[in-house]
């Protein structure tokens, strides 16, 4: 049995159509957190894997109105959002078992993962759950690597950490209300109801000269737009094939985590810009300087705080939708080559702390994502950006750590979250290097590296990857940086 229905829910608003644009055309297909679930054997007991995971995932999708619906008319300018009246979640929850470990195997799956349409999404919403584990409990214990792809005009980086969230409390303290699955098919209630898009719930206020100068800027003729900064390096020019998702990942050990965090701190900044610093010094020492006079990152913005009108809840960080702006940062000559040292890492972390806390001082006046609803033709727009170079050299998106303790009470045997691993796959028209942050409370800091098939070098990310891996616990064990 397919998915049906066809209710109309709403138009998709400016800044999903930016997103469901982009996966029409196959520039960005979705956006992934993967937690690493554990639970003793006896949690389990009498119970196939499956089942268990299905079962909590049908009371999870009841919560979720985001969850329910698909996407018509993808491919147009007028895209929008339809209710479905059932899911078959055959089509959307994997089990697979590995003999080999699950690191290497999840990687593997990542990769391939990223680099998928969601099909039919008239009929099927576009999102997909993967559970991957070993045949064999290690001293007790299960371990389940729960992978979670979305569609990104239905969910941001924060929203895939409150589906975990939610999944987690339903496998520790499963709902007792009535869930009408048979064969797989969930039958969905006929009243629904979808939040609305990020513009009617964040209040964006915008100044002629705001308006003006960002129009100019896009649609204003080459020879009047001469850019006032170095052009930045970004990487090869922007192409869609090959469209291949390439993944590293790095992981902070819970052991060091919290030293780097509390260093942090003590100089007055946070790990965000801790982050674009290092990955800043490590592209620069990568990068002939003859070929990078610049760079640019970017780093996303949860809007969570600036909505208007709050759920009952209180809890603004539970809001399940896309609610995210972004912020560039241009580094231009003099603060990338010569000789550097810890110092300027801390300097640099520092002053990127402190223009990120005085743009956060003018949201939602003037912000970019205000302007989205100004592009009235979004597969125009980035078909017209082929052969051109990106803007950004890299993205820093930290989307804070999970809970992996479950809350609740009558609580099963066990079930915590260990490890969450956010990673988005091949950006044709976006940054070059994407630097994913999530982890845990108490725990691990995952760090995944995401970029596309040939528009950076592998050894050159590889680099960044040693680097990072290198720095971070160097600080973390309070250690004096050491740079080659």
């Amino acid at each position: 049995m397919m998915e049906t229905g066809h209710r109309q829910a709403r138009a998709l608003g400016p800044c999903e159509r930016y997103s469901s644009s982009r996966h029409a055309l196959g520039f960005y297909k979705c956006v992934i957190n993967t937690c690493r679930y554990t639970v003793p054997t006896s949690g389990v007991q009498g119970q196939s894997v499956y089942e268990v995971f299905e079962r909590a995932l049908a009371s999870v999708i009841l919560d979720i109105p985001s969850l329910r619906v698909g996407i018509k008319d993808e491919e147009t300018s007028s895209p929008y959002f339809v209710f479905l009246s059932a899911i078959n979640l055959h089509f959307h929850l994997e089990y697979h078992e590995v003999s080999k470990d699950l690191d290497v195997e999840l990687i593997q799956k990542l990769e391939h993962q990223h680099d998928q349409y969601f099909p039919d999404i008239s009929s099927r919403p576009p999102w997909k759950v993967i559970i991957v584990s070993t045949p064999h409990p290690a001293n007790g214990v299960l371990a389940f690597d729960v992978i979670f792809a979305v569609h990104h005009s239905i969910a941001d980086g924060r929203s895939t950490a409150a589906f975990h969230t939610k999944l987690l409390n339903e496998l520790a303290c499963p709902s007792v209300r009535p869930i009408q699955l048979s064969g797989h098919v969930l039958s969905l209630p006929p009243s629904q109801q979808l939040s609305p898009p990020l513009e009617e719930v964040v209040a964006f206020k915008q100044s002629w000269g705001f308006v003006l100068g960002t129009l100019f800027r896009e649609l204003g003729p080459a020879w009047l737009s001469r850019p006032s900064k170095a052009i930045p390096w970004t990487g090869k020019l922007i192409t869609p094939e090959p469209f291949q998702t390439k993944l590293r990942l790095i992981v902070v050990p819970a052991e060091v985590a919290p030293s780097v965090l509390a260093i942090c701190r003590q100089h007055g900044t946070t790990l965000t810009p801790l982050l674009h610093s290092l990955v800043l010094a490590s592209i620069a020492k990568l990068v002939p300087a003859k070929d990078a006079q610049a760079f640019c990152s970017s780093t996303p913005i949860d809007l969570r705080p600036y909505i208007s009108d709050h759920p009952p809840s209180g809890k603004p960080g539970a809001l399940f939708g896309v609610l995210v702006t972004t912020q560039a940062h241009h580094f231009e000559s003099h603060e990338i080559h010569g000789d550097r040292d810890e110092d300027d890492i801390w300097k640099t972390a520092v002053s990127l702390r402190g223009r990120m806390k005085k743009h956060l001082e003018t949201v939602p006046k003037d912000d970019i994502i205000s302007m989205l609803s100004w592009v009235t033709d979004w597969r125009k727009y980035w078909l017209s950006k082929i052969g051109k170079p990106r803007e950004t050299t890299w993205e820093v998106s930290n989307i804070g750590p999970i809970h992996g303790i479950p809350g609740g009470s009558h609580l099963q045997p066990g079930w915590q979250i260990r490890r969450s691993i956010m990673s988005q796959g091949a950006t044709v028209a976006g940054a070059a290097i994407g630097v994913n942050v999530a982890g845990v409370a108490g725990g691990d800091i995952c760090i995944s590296l995401s970029w596309q098939e040939g528009i950076v070098e592998t050894d050159l990310v590889e680099g960044v990857v040693l680097d990072l891996q290198r720095w971070l616990g160097q600080l973390g064990r309070r250690k004096k940086l050491a740079w080659k």
